[in-house]
Formats: structure tokens, sequence, C-alpha cells
């Protein structure tokens, strides 16, 4: 089981489409999970699908800590408490890593300005990985 957990804040969104991915999963060839905040609402989304809510009403600036775990074929993302997951997604994939920052999903094409930016603010970021019995 891998897992990385961030403690973050999303403090700014590109005007015109205000969509920023704060963290993820990628394989060689693209994103696995992400977590997306769209407007107001923080969500995971996994194959293009919203596969759930971390929460409906997030304000911008406001710190919250997400996990993502990852073994067994499955993906369990955890918010906040970090006790029971908020989604799990059963998912196999080879050469994942994980992704931490601010990944905006705007662009001119889109209709934002050239200038237009997203920003998260990384509180604290870890990194673990439990090793199966008997194995270093």
């Amino acid at each position: 089981t891998h897992a990385l957990t961030i403690t973050q804040a999303i403090t700014h969104l590109p005007e015109k489409k205000p969509h920023v991915v704060a963290g993820q999963i990628h394989d060689a060839e693209d994103d696995v999970v992400m977590i997306r905040l769209e407007g107001r609402r923080l969500f995971v989304e996994c194959g293009g699908k919203d596969v759930g809510a971390l929460d409906e009403a997030y304000a911008l600036g406001a710190f919250f800590t997400v996990r993502l775990e990852a073994g067994g074929g499955k993906i369990r993302i955890f918010y906040n408490d970090l006790a029971a997951p908020k989604a799990t997604v059963e998912k196999k994939a080879e050469g994942c890593y994980f992704k931490a920052g601010c990944y905006v999903q705007s662009n001119p094409k889109k209709g934002d300005a050239p200038d237009a930016f997203g920003r998260v603010v990384i509180r604290a970021l870890a990194l673990s990985r439990d090793s199966p019995a008997g194995t270093r």
C-alpha cells in the first residue's frame, strides 16, 4: 500500500473556468484519480467521472487534509478526519506516481486571460509505503 497525505488550501482559481486539481495519482499515460475543485465543489474524479464529493461548499483558503491510499487493486480517498474513506475506486494500474500541487484546468482557449492562475498552498506532505510481510 502506498499513500500520499497532503494538508493544503486552495487559495485562488482562474476566473472564467474556476477549476483546479490539487492532488492526484497518475500512471504512465494519464491521470488515474484527481482531487478537483470546480467553483466551490471539491470532489474526486476517476476516468472523467465524479466518484465522490469531499466538500460541496469549499471556501477558498480553508485548509484540509486529503489522503490518497493505493493498494490491492483499490484506491481509497480520505478527507479531513482520515478515519473512513470518502470514496473508494477499484482500479488496477502500473507505473503510478503521486502528484501534489496546482494544476489549473483552464487556458486562453477556454476563455481565461493568459495571466489567469490558480494557487494551492501546501502546509504538509507525507508519503508512506507499507511493505508486505517478510520484505523490505
